[in-house]
This record gives structure tokens, sequence and C-alpha cells, in this order.
């Protein structure tokens, strides 16, 4: 496992302005899915998102299985960007309308800590995501609005205030250690048994990798779990119906 991925044409971004950032990342990711085996709505899904195919997928299974079984509460997302991940796990929990909870800022990456390491510096004030490109794939896969709530700015000023009061799925995207850290210290309490939270980030950077190391280090009975490769998909699932 990595400390944190090499950032892909780095002296290209420090040129482009970052409000353009998620535009152009939107035409390269659309010309890659051209060379790709993806069926719908993975297809449509895939230039407004950076999570592998694989970990998509994934999503979708674990909408699937808290919508089948019953599971209590909402569905949550820390770290958006531009909305694909999201729309996956709202498009497969349209049957039993999950209330989709969207935070992020939108603003790039926080401050890295030490636990994040020196080789997450390039991502400070990177991967800037855009609140319009969200609304646009919902509306692409034809979600209804009136379940999306956006709760916009940073998890520091956002999460003390969100009503949210049962969770059934959660995808916490948000790279570094404390963002991951307070993402779990706050909503996990609220999954409900048999709730999922799925954390795209464990392979790739060691401030995830830690924070959730460190939780499962306190919280013995749940367990990681994994699910395909390339793009293992990195889950944990709470006591209850499975």
């Amino acid at each position: 496992m990595r400390n944190a991925p090499d950032q892909p044409l780095r002296l290209l971004r420090t040129l482009i302005p970052k409000r353009y950032q998620p535009w152009l990342r939107g035409i390269h990711r659309g010309l890659a899915a051209i060379g790709m085996q993806l069926e719908e709505p993975f297809r449509t899904a895939f230039p407004y998102t950076q999570v592998h195919p694989n970990r998509l997928r994934a999503l979708a299974q674990h909408a699937r299985t808290v919508c089948g079984t019953g599971v209590a509460g909402d569905v949550v997302e820390c770290g958006v960007l531009d909305g694909g991940a999201a729309a996956i796990m709202a498009a497969f929990t349209r049957e039993c309308r999950k209330r989709i909870h969207l935070f992020d800022a939108w603003e790039g990456l926080p401050q890295r800590s030490t636990e994040d390491g020196p080789l997450a510096d390039p991502w400070v004030g990177d991967v800037v995501g855009s609140p319009r490109r969200v609304l646009r794939i919902m509306r692409l896969l034809a979600i209804d609005e009136d379940r999306l709530v956006f709760h916009k700015g940073w998890f520091r000023d956002t999460f003390p205030v969100a009503d949210i009061s049962a969770i059934a799925l959660m995808h916490i995207d948000c790279d570094f250690y404390e963002p991951t850290r307070a993402a779990l210290a706050r909503w996990a309490p609220l999954v409900a048994p048999g709730g999922i939270v799925q954390f795209d980030d464990y392979e790739d950077f060691v401030g995830c990798r830690r924070a959730v190391d460190e939780f499962l280090a306190e919280h013995s009975a749940i367990r990681l779990e994994r699910l395909g490769a390339p793009g293992t998909a990195y889950f944990i699932r709470f006591p209850g119906p499975r």
C-alpha cells in the first residue's frame, strides 16, 4: 500500500485555475471511459468521480443490500467532489427513497496533518469539485432533487449542525487523516444495525488508513472487509441483519 498516490499532470495542475479543474477532469474521464467496458449507470457517472469502477460497483451492491434488508437511515457521503459516487448510491437506493447527504467544502483538500506524511503535500488545496456538476449527474441519472441535502463547508462547521438521525450507508472519500477520523467520530455512532461504511482511500492514502485502523482498534466487534480487485473496495459492516 502507498503513503499517497502520485499526482498526475502536477505541473499542468499548477497552471490551471482551480475553478476549471472539475470540467477538465470531466473531459479527461469521459475520454477514458470510451475505451472501458462500463455498464450503465456507471458509464454515465464515471466522468463525475475519481472512484474506481469496482468501488462504484461495491457501493451499488451495498445500496441494494441496505434497501433489500430494510436497514434504517439515510445515505451519507463525506467528500463528494463532482457527485458520481453519490449519484450511484442515490440510483441504487431509489426504491427505498433514502435521503442523500452530501458533505464537501468544494474547495479542495484541507491542510494535511503529520499522520498524512509529506507525500500528501501536493494534494493540499487540490481536487476541487463542483456542486453544479453534482446536480448535473443527479439529473442525468434522474435522481429526485428533493432527496438531496447539500452540506457545503468544512466538516468542522457542517458536521455539528447536520440533522441526521440514522445512517444506512456511508461513503468516506476525503483522503486525509483528520477528515476521515472526524467523519468516523461524528457519524459511526449513528450507523444503523446492518449499515455499511466504505472507504475510498484506504489503499491509497496513509492518513486515511491510519484513521480507519485506529477506529477498528477501538471497536473490536467490527472488522474491515474487502471486495474485488483491482480497485479493491474496503468497507465495514455494523453488526445487524445481513
